[in-house]
């Protein structure tokens, strides 16, 4: 059997709350339950923070931890929904941390509704199939998928936001149609 230490003591006293016990309610400063978000003492908490609660950034942020698992008992603090909301912008769409593109999230709203052709650039479908042409002559159909996030990146810099998720299956398409085509090309005859 596992030893299970409880180092709660430990980080009460880190902040100032020797001797208060976790299960009998107590709570580093700032720190609250979830179920109480809706409470007029942590509403305006959140506004002294400069936090706008009826903004749409709040709002995705709110939705995306209860969809992660925040539920009533969970517990979080205004720095957290702050560094949270970094992440969303003003239209409460996911900003990517590594591109910084919007758009490109799979929501309850887009579903499976980005799943459909559309235009896409032709310099798109240019290096996409010279990636696999490439893959198919020099590794033996061995490609590594490395060029094809640059492939994706620099299509979704080109596109609207609200296309660039139908855009990427777009490519992915024509993808699968050149890896299919490279294939049959490949095999050794009869």
């Amino acid at each position: 059997m596992p030893n299970i230490t409880n180092y709660s003591p430990l980080i009460q006293s880190m902040f100032g709350r020797k001797g208060a016990s976790w299960r009998a309610g107590a709570t580093l400063p700032g720190v609250f339950q979830f179920s109480q978000l809706n409470s007029s003492s942590i509403q305006s908490q959140l506004k002294a923070a400069g936090i706008d609660t009826s903004s749409k950034r709040y709002k995705a942020v709110i939705e995306q931890m209860k969809k992660t698992g925040c539920t009533g008992n969970m517990f979080t603090n205004v720095q957290a929904i702050k560094n949270l909301m970094k992440h969303y912008n003003s239209r409460g769409e996911f900003v990517d941390p590594n591109t910084g593109l919007t758009g490109l999230d799979v929501t309850d709203e887009t579903g499976d509704s980005y799943k459909k052709i559309i235009d896409i650039p032709e310099s798109s479908k240019d290096k996409m199939f010279e990636a696999v042409r490439d893959s198919f002559l020099h590794r033996n159909g061995m490609g590594d998928g490395k060029g094809d996030t640059e492939i994706f990146t620099d299509m979704y810099r080109q596109m609207k936001s609200d296309d660039r998720l139908s855009a990427g299956y777009t490519l992915r398409q024509y993808r699968s149609a050149y890896v299919g085509v490279s294939q049959s090309l490949c095999k050794p005859p009869n």
